[in-house]
């Protein structure tokens, strides 16, 4: 079955939310958790809740609000949930871009996030 947990169903929901999905967002994340992305040219990861809360934080503008995130395949191995997407916002060069998120789950909560982007995509 590959079917994808609560929490990651949650955390794409909270990054179409805007601003008010930055709480949704810290309540899914362990407290020592890591966060690796490619958005903020920042080459060490997120380390800590805080930081990743920070992170998307500073990533957000008022024209990212108008996210819709469609998913693509998703995989799951066990703790291990890889999920692609589809972003569509005018924030976006050229109105969308593509990626996908590696989850890591520890006792209910998100451990750790990759994310990448497709090959050819700026976010």
């Amino acid at each position: 079955m590959n079917q994808m947990p609560l929490q990651i169903t949650n955390f794409f929901l909270a990054m179409q939310a805007g601003p008010s999905g930055l709480d949704k967002l810290r309540d899914i994340f362990a407290p020592d958790a890591v966060y690796s992305e490619p958005f903020s040219g920042q080459s060490t990861p997120h380390k800590g809740r805080d930081a990743i809360i920070a992170a998307f934080d500073a990533s957000r503008t008022d024209a990212f609000n108008d996210a819709v995130i469609q998913l693509g395949a998703v995989e799951v191995n066990g703790e291990v949930i890889t999920v692609t997407w589809t972003c569509i916002s005018q924030a976006i060069p050229g109105g969308q871009g593509s990626g996908m998120n590696v989850f890591v789950m520890r006792d209910g909560l998100i451990a750790s996030l990759t994310t990448t982007l497709d090959m050819g995509q700026e976010l």
